[in-house]
């Protein structure tokens, strides 16, 4: 009988998630169910939180991919997110390599990050109301800080402006270049 060093090292099966009742179902477009009869394959859930996005075409993907796709989208790295969804990390690697998932993931993660925006964007005025508390602290370090950080976004947000000016010029430029 071989000692344990002699042993081949054998990974842990993956752990299966639980599942989730749909009372107690998150509302987030990456934990919305994907339904693979009845509807068409796509994500409708993200697409229509996120405005004027495109729907995600999953017809191409097997329904394993489909249900590990929004996993995938979630964790930092492929070892999580294949123990997560409950496939092998070669296998997950593969579906990587695959065009047709690797761009629904893409425009997946695309969405998530436009729909992370839109709600950041809708906290702006409270962040400014509280950076303008602290301008009023008593405390001149806060005060200090509040003022760096007003200053600090003042400048990041001018330097946008700017960029999108200089971008639209150049569309401009590229759009009267190319007119017969």
């Amino acid at each position: 009988m071989p000692t344990s060093k002699h042993r081949k090292h054998r990974s842990p099966k993956p752990a299966h998630l639980p599942a989730r009742t749909t009372d107690h179902a998150p509302t987030t477009p990456l934990a919305a169910p994907i339904h693979p009869g009845g509807r068409p394959n796509t994500l409708p859930e993200l697409a229509e939180t996120s405005g004027n996005e495109r729907e995600i075409d999953l017809s191409a993907l097997s329904p394993r991919q489909q249900a590990a796709l929004p996993i995938v989208a979630c964790l930092p790295t492929i070892v999580q997110a294949a123990r997560a969804a409950g496939v092998g990390e070669s296998t997950l690697r593969r579906w990587l390599k695959d065009p047709a998932f690797s761009d629904c993931l893409a425009e997946l993660r695309r969405q998530s990050a436009n729909i992370a925006r839109q709600k950041l964007l809708a906290l702006t005025p409270l962040c400014v109301s509280v950076l303008a508390d602290a301008m009023q602290n008593p405390d001149p370090a806060i005060r200090l800080r509040a003022v760096n950080y007003a200053l600090s976004f003042n400048l990041r947000a001018t330097e946008l402006e700017n960029l999108r000016s200089d971008l639209d010029n150049l569309e401009t430029a590229i759009s009267l270049l190319q007119q017969p």
